[in-house]
């Protein structure tokens, strides 16, 4: 190889990790979201694991529980749990949001007849959801949390524009 297309050959090298610096460097500069769903914010799941004892254990049981027991005898959920070996993981927040405040099933949702999810935007505030959905995901296993993640980096965009869409302040 001559002298000049070594040179070539490395000026071109040059120019292109330049310019896969200049298009790359702005996105890791960018400020990082808070995630809609922060699972490790302690006062966030507390309040959620406490609404979802209230509004969505007789129907979904408790977590890691595919029943819920009463003073009486046990009784058969009437909904898919939300544990690991449920399918909610399964779906991006927007999803999870829109099913749990308007009952409306996502086209990403399976196996759910509308009927059977009832509307609670009405009975919770954006935010008491989205404390409850934020208690679901801290009580998956770190696995399938890392895969919930990166289901929701394929729905950046939806997540983005809901979460614009809620009003988040405290309840």
């Amino acid at each position: 190889m001559s002298k000049l297309a070594e040179i070539t050959l490395v000026v071109t090298a040059m120019v292109l990790i330049g310019v896969s610096l200049a298009i790359v460097y702005p996105r890791l500069s960018e400020p990082t979201r808070e995630p809609l769903l922060d699972w490790k914010d302690n006062a966030v799941v507390a309040r959620g694991a406490k609404l979802y004892a209230e509004q969505c254990a007789s129907c979904h049981g408790s977590i890691g529980g595919s029943s819920i027991t009463n003073k009486m005898n046990t009784i058969q959920t009437s909904a898919p749990s939300h544990d690991a070996d449920g399918h909610t993981w399964e779906h991006p927040d927007f999803a999870l949001v829109q099913l749990t405040k308007t009952g409306e099933v996502a086209e990403l949702c399976r196996n759910v007849s509308e009927s059977t999810m009832p509307e609670f935007g009405q009975a919770l505030s954006d935010r008491q959801i989205v404390d409850v959905l934020t208690y679901i995901k801290s009580t998956w296993p770190k696995d399938i949390r890392m895969r919930h993640d990166e289901i929701n980096l394929l729905y950046e965009g939806q997540n983005t524009a809901v979460r614009e869409l809620l009003d988040l302040s405290e309840s």
